[in-house]
């Protein structure tokens, strides 16, 4: 039999104990538990940072994984609790989007309101969630509590926006989704998504009113300040060689981005 795996992606770094003492309740909780610090680093109160690095390591887990993901501005507001199972993971954090991006990955979520105090950490206190409402869910779950057991399922949860590229005859219209650790700008264009317009034919990029050429094959292929190559999930992504992009543009997120054809060497 597998030990239940259970991943934490956090705001919280590692300096003040807060992600071990989350580990300490899952593990008195279910002994049995494997735990993987999955990010810790996540810039303070980014929801959408949490989103995309959940997003990007969750599919890779095996699918009776528990995630969990604590990026929680709105901790003491009455913000709910959620647990996501998808068919690829099961999701637990706080209903604020979050989880939203990795569970729709992972195919028909059914979302619960985490409303049963039978699995919270008690007294709760009102500004750490992780330790009192997430991660004793998690444990009971990982040791065999049924989703149902945790609270009903809901229809009306907080989802970020992933909006689909508009595309027309030779043109492409997207925007900037993220902003990465090194500055990428990471776009909602997917590579897949060019290469059906355009036939594999040169391409122009432009960012913003910026033309920032055609794709490059790799990082060292940028010859400019920035340029554009895809990135590990298949996106367009505006880069710096060694810098950037961001701060080199500043350009942010929702910045608009557009594909259309280039001239022919």
């Amino acid at each position: 039999m597998n030990r239940p795996l259970i991943t934490l992606t956090t705001d919280f770094g590692m300096a003040d104990g807060t992600v071990g003492a989350m580990i300490g309740v899952i593990k008195s909780i279910c002994p049995v538990a494997e735990i993987f610090n999955l990010a810790s680093d996540i810039p303070a109160h980014n929801i959408v940072r949490g989103a995309w690095a959940l997003l990007q390591a969750a599919p890779f887990f095996p699918s009776d994984a528990i995630h969990i993901a604590v990026v929680d501005p709105g901790v003491g507001s009455g913000r709910r609790g959620l647990l996501v199972n998808a068919d690829r993971g099961t999701f637990i954090g706080p209903d604020n989007g979050v989880l939203s991006w990795a569970a729709a990955r992972g195919g028909n979520p059914v979302y619960r309101a985490l409303e049963n105090p039978s699995y919270r950490l008690g007294p709760m206190g009102f500004t750490f969630d992780g330790r009192d409402l997430f991660a004793p869910a998690a444990a009971h779950l990982a040791c065999g509590v049924s989703p149902e057991e945790f609270g009903p399922p809901i229809r009306d949860s907080v989802v970020l926006s992933w909006p689909e590229p508009r595309r027309s005859v030779g043109r492409i219209e997207g925007e900037i989704m993220v902003i990465d650790h090194f500055g990428n700008l990471i776009s909602n264009i997917s590579f897949d998504l060019v290469a059906e317009e355009f036939a594999n034919s040169p391409v122009e990029v432009t960012v913003a009113g910026r033309k920032v050429g055609g794709i490059r094959a790799g990082y060292l292929g940028i010859s400019e300040d920035v340029g554009v190559v895809v990135n590990g999930t298949g996106l367009l992504e505006i880069a710096a060689p060694r810098g950037s992009a961001s701060a080199m543009t500043g350009l942010n997120r929702g910045a608009p981005i557009f594909v259309t054809a280039g001239s022919k060497p």
